[in-house]
């Protein structure tokens, strides 16, 4: 085999694999799409790949008799809280570490980053009794600051990795130009940690708009719902009302693809970066 025909063959391999790969990926999100249009059961053995009834009833269904646009906007205000939050205080907090460093900053970061293994339920219950005191429990921007303090460690760290790679030397020679440290900060350093910050967005974006569990238990009323917890609504006592729910999935998944793809350039980049220790 010339040596032409190995790196075709090579080529061949990978581009196969990478398809095969992304069926597997993708697959679920073309089920869930088939469920929603198809009137058979989606129980029925052996499967419709493709829908022999194609029928839109399941999607006029659940915005006649759900609450889904109401669901749809707490879910973006959830989200982009969250969004909000991380950036600001992330953008601070990883600069602080990045640039004024002392003998425990190592120690204060490590720490940091260790609260991120902590799982939601070991703390659940302490904040579920601040936010009633503080009367945030039920409340759209409390799930929202919730929603920030889980995702806020890792979120802290990458920003830390990005400004650690900017040399200090760009700020100092703004400020002799007349910038105060916030002016070199805000017109020179963060300018160039642009990458690091559409991927702190796009973390707390996501995170905010498919959390489930923080939601489920600090909101209670139906009309602070957010999609996640309104998908459990399409459970009945015996039945499941799959046609609907996949509807309702279907609806649920497509704003946060349009996020992803669209900031999507950034993340690969921006997530290998910041993971660089400086």
């Amino acid at each position: 085999m010339t040596p032409q025909v190995s790196a075709i063959a090579i080529r061949v391999f990978w581009f196969v694999l990478t398809c095969a790969l992304a069926a597997v990926v993708f697959f679920p999100y073309y089920w869930m799409f088939v469920s929603s249009v198809e009137s058979a059961s989606i129980f029925q053995w052996p499967p419709n790949l493709w829908p022999k009834e194609f029928s839109l009833d399941a999607y006029f269904t659940i915005f006649e008799q759900r609450d889904l646009a109401t669901w749809l906007r707490n879910t973006f205000v959830v989200a982009g809280c969250t969004a909000l939050f991380c950036a600001i205080i992330s953008i601070n907090a990883a600069y602080a570490l990045s640039r004024f460093k002392t003998r425990t900053t190592g120690l204060f970061t490590s720490i940091i980053l260790f609260s991120q293994l902590l799982p939601a339920a070991l703390i659940v219950v302490p904040l579920f009794v601040i936010f009633q005191q503080t009367g945030l429990y039920d409340s759209l921007v409390g799930l929202a600051i919730a929603d920030t303090a889980f995702i806020l460690p890792l979120s802290i760290w990458l920003l830390k990795g990005f400004f650690d790679q900017i040399p200090v030397e760009i700020e100092q020679q703004a400020m002799i130009d007349g910038c105060s440290r916030l002016g070199a900060f805000y017109r020179v350093t963060l300018p160039l940690a642009l990458p690091g910050l559409v991927v702190v967005i796009a973390m707390g974006f996501i995170s905010g708009w498919d959390e489930f569990f923080l939601a489920r238990t600090l909101i209670a009323a139906q009309d602070n719902w957010v999609l996640s917890v309104g998908l459990t609504s399409f459970r009945g006592e015996y039945t499941v009302a799959w046609n609907e729910m996949m509807a309702a999935a279907v609806i649920f998944a497509m704003p946060a693809l349009a996020f992803f793809m669209i900031v999507q350039r950034y993340l690969v980049a921006g997530l290998a970066a910041g993971a660089v220790k400086g």
